[in-house]
């Protein structure tokens, strides 16, 4: 038997080409596809002689205004997606053929083109269709369900409400919800002080005035619901809000009740629902 394996450079790039799934394959074609048709519309070329400010141009020009091939708008995932594809396969590209090393994702030169794709992706979460994860109503007996299971007079039951409906209001992605602050709500104020009996939700509310003043396009908002008192999500927070003893020093929203608290749900939401 030998010390080491024989397999030559060719043999491990067949290895490594099978190892592949067929769906990446799939996509890494059809974005050379759409990105050669944005290049021949646009008379771009990518050769040896084309420099990091040309290149950084191209991208940031790709990256806000790429579409599908009827002309419609790609999903905010998608348009993320394409673009850190092609920036790879850029990379590979100058690497392979030119012998020059690019960074699209760190480099200064391209933080238009990243700039660009945040500013593309900000556009298309305003249309509900083209969001990550949609945001929805719930049906009037899915709310209800959920009230009647959850008893809001305790600490378990009164978060579980307060989620199941803030979650949907709100469009919450991720892990948005857990890093939730209380800093994160704002009672909204008319012209001369009022309030106007909504609640604005902006993440920046909990950082200083240095960046200047807060962009109020990226705020949500919560309205009372006047025809239906248990359903009103700006009611389920000032509840939770009050809740909230002297002796709590953490100014994250959703906490762990005590164990010894009350009796436990027999059945889960989604059991119900």
């Amino acid at each position: 038997m030998k010390r080491f394996g024989t397999s030559s450079g060719t043999e491990i790039d067949k290895k490594i080409e099978d190892l592949t799934p067929q769906n990446t394959v799939k996509t890494h074609k059809y974005v050379r596809k759409q990105f050669t048709e944005f290049c021949e519309r646009r008379n771009y070329k990518l050769c040896a002689q084309t420099s990091e400010e040309q290149l950084a141009s191209i991208l940031k020009d790709w990256a806000f205004n790429m579409k599908r091939a009827d002309g419609s708008e790609y999903k905010e995932g998608t348009v993320k997606m394409i673009w850190n594809i092609f920036a790879k396969l850029v990379q590979k590209k100058f690497h392979e053929e030119f012998n020059r090393e690019t960074n699209p994702f760190r480099g200064v030169i391209f933080e238009g083109a990243r700039k660009a794709l945040a500013a593309k992706r900000k556009k298309l979460q305003a249309i509900p269709e083209k969001r990550k994860t949609n945001s929805v109503d719930l049906k009037a007996e899915e709310i209800s369900k959920i009230i009647s299971i959850f008893d809001e007079n305790t600490p378990d039951g009164l978060q579980k409400n307060f989620y199941q409906i803030f979650s949907v209001e709100l469009a919450w992605r991720g892990n948005e919800a857990v890093f939730c602050l209380t800093d994160y709500f704002k009672a909204e104020c008319d012209n001369y002080g009022q309030p106007t009996g909504r609640i604005e939700y902006n993440t920046i509310f909990s950082k200083t005035a240095q960046s200047g003043e807060k962009h109020i396009a990226e705020s949500k908002w919560l309205t009372p619901n006047k025809n239906c008192e248990d359903k009103c999500p700006v009611r389920l927070l000032k509840k939770m809000l009050s809740k909230r003893t002297p002796n709590i020093e953490t100014n994250r929203l959703f906490l762990t009740p005590s164990i010894l608290i009350g009796r436990k749900l027999k059945y889960g939401i989604k059991t119900i629902l």
